[in-house]
């Protein structure tokens, strides 16, 4: 496969851990690594079982915390509005099933590698990907590939 041509990506937006205690796991990143909750998308937490999401203190690094057994959700990639989009199409390309969610502020898109690992690409650039999936309803979760 050429790499020249595969769509980019900007980073690790994010980690996905399950934790068994949520408040004891948060307590934990604070004290020992410098985490704190990102107060702009602790709204997510409603339930208090997560995700809740922490980041270091040079913002840099990102844990979404999930209260529960079994194993964690895999890796979350970042990516421009731009390269969202050039995702989606490349994984459509290939008939990887992705999942597209709109989170009302940020947009991710969720698939699985041929070992059942479930990952997702998760973009930021919410208005930029909404103006290509408007009806993408908030909260809703859009297969885009049977």
């Amino acid at each position: 496969m050429d790499n020249k041509n595969m769509p980019k990506l900007s980073g690790i937006d994010h980690c996905h851990l399950n934790v068994e205690n949520l408040s004891n796991a948060v307590k934990w990143y604070e004290r020992v690594l410098g985490f704190s909750i990102v107060p702009e998308l602790a709204f997510w937490n409603e339930d208090g079982r997560g995700p809740l999401t922490l980041e270091d203190a040079s913002s840099k690094t990102r844990l979404a915390l999930f209260e529960g057994e079994g194993r964690s959700k895999g890796i979350a990639f970042l990516a421009t509005g731009e390269q969202f989009i050039q995702w989606l199409s490349h994984l459509e390309s290939l008939n990887i099933k992705a999942v597209l969610a709109d989170h009302g502020v940020t947009f991710s898109m969720y698939f699985k590698d041929d070992s059942g690992n479930s990952h997702e690409i998760t973009s930021h650039d919410y208005r930029y990907i909404k103006s290509y999936y408007p009806n993408v309803e908030l909260d809703s979760h859009s297969a885009k590939k049977n």
